[in-house]
């Protein structure tokens, strides 16, 4: 009245691993395929039929534009009075030009092009 029942007999580590790669190697191509296999969306040249036999021709035009300046007659110079050279710490400045240094401001380049785009 007993019955045993019979154990099933389990797969070799060969087979589990072959079975995995399998399995692994499905499941990455499944999107290719899948994409694969799906429709391709309509396009507009596909909806307008053309003569297959003309060929359109597409032109493009690159027009580059080079816009020279004179070079100014005599460049302004232009004086800075950077401080007054004493470390006082009196708020009122002392007009004095013997202790006060000047800096030329620097000239414009020598000649200036564009050349209206890259």
């Amino acid at each position: 009245m007993t019955d045993v029942a019979k154990r099933r007999r389990r797969l070799s580590k060969g087979a589990l691993r072959a079975f995995a790669w399998i399995a692994g190697g499905a499941a990455f191509a499944a999107p290719f395929a899948s994409l694969t296999l799906s429709p391709r969306p309509a396009t507009a040249s596909s909806a307008a039929p053309t003569d297959p036999g003309r060929r359109v021709i597409v032109v493009k035009k690159i027009t580059r534009r080079v816009v020279i300046h004179p070079a100014p007659d005599t460049p302004s110079v232009q004086y800075v009075y950077v401080g007054n050279g004493s470390s006082g710490s009196s708020g009122s400045s002392s007009s004095s030009s013997s202790s006060s240094s000047s800096v030329a401001a620097a000239a414009p380049p020598s000649s200036t092009t564009s050349t209206g785009g890259s």
